[in-house]
């Protein structure tokens, strides 16, 4: 894994031109070509997934603040799972709750704007509800943040706390991956005090640290961190009297690198069916649609 700040360091080494001007050119470029890379196919890689804690009586809930596109839904009642289908209409959708429908069997689902709604409302007290979704892409910028020095890790170990004297952590920082002591990056996933935050998955072990590294992590596999970086420098380089060749061979590099990376990509996803085509294709019942608790 590379961080973005990596990559801009690389490039006006490579470029040869350390310039401030060349310096935001170049975070320019990254960041083109990190757009340009990801829009090249639904990757898995660029996939997340968030749970939500349902309210009973309460329809709507906030997206994750990545999310671009959902493109899956899972509503956990108990024991009973269940995977309602998307309504795509707001019309139909308000003709659907025209009368309030209450009840456990989650059926359908409504995106607007940065909300998802389902139905019907549920009057479970705590609804567990899994969006599986396509991540946006973003701009990078952040410079890496590093103040202060000691941190340890909770016995879960999901929670990282700080010295409050020393370390002031933001929620800007949600999204942003941290280095701990055992060289692994960590996904931020909230941010509670300016001391502690929560990081996205259990961390390798129990730790009591000193340097720690904050930063943005380029979205993209091990192996292929440096894509956006071999297109930026054949961009540069292609504007550049007399460097045709050097903006040819940076230029291969990136062409050879996203072939890689689309083959990759494709192998893992070659035998995956959708759910959705499984039932219209073969019609799969799901048992766990009854009783339909619907009042």
């Amino acid at each position: 894994m590379r961080t973005f700040n990596e990559l801009v360091t690389d490039y006006t080494t490579l470029s040869r031109d350390a310039s401030v001007a060349n310096l935001a050119l170049g975070k320019v470029l990254i960041n083109r070509f990190i757009k340009k890379i990801l829009m090249a196919r639904d990757f898995t890689f660029n996939r997340g997934s968030k749970e939500i804690t349902g309210i009973a009586n309460r329809q709507s809930y906030n997206l994750p603040y990545d999310c671009e596109r959902v493109k899956n839904v899972k509503v956990v009642v108990g024991t009973l799972r269940y995977f309602p289908k998307e309504v795509t209409s707001r019309q139909v959708w308000t003709n659907l709750n025209r009368t309030v429908v209450s009840g456990n069997h989650t059926s359908r689902y409504f995106i607007e704007d940065d909300t998802i709604e389902v139905y019907p409302v549920p009057t479970n007290a705590s609804p567990v509800i899994t969006i599986y979704y396509q991540k946006t892409n973003q701009d990078y910028s952040a410079t890496d943040y590093t103040t202060g020095s000691a941190y340890t890790t909770s016995a879960s170990p999901t929670k990282v706390t700080g010295s409050p004297t020393t370390i002031v952590w933001a929620s800007a920082m949600v999204g942003r991956f941290i280095q701990l002591e055992d060289g692994f990056w960590y996904e931020i996933d909230n941010v509670i005090t300016t001391y502690q935050l929560i990081i996205a998955r259990d961390a390798s072990k129990v730790m009591t640290g000193s340097d720690y590294t904050i930063s943005e992590l380029v979205p993209l596999p091990y192996g292929y961190s440096d894509l956006p970086l071999y297109g930026a420098l054949a961009n540069y380089y292609q504007n550049k009297e007399g460097s045709i060749d050097q903006a040819r061979e940076w230029e291969r590099q990136y062409r050879e690198g996203l072939e890689r990376l689309l083959r990759r990509d494709a192998k893992s996803v070659g035998t995956v069916f959708e759910k959705s085509d499984l039932e219209d294709t073969i019609g799969l019942y799901d048992i766990n649609k009854w009783p339909e608790d619907i009042s």
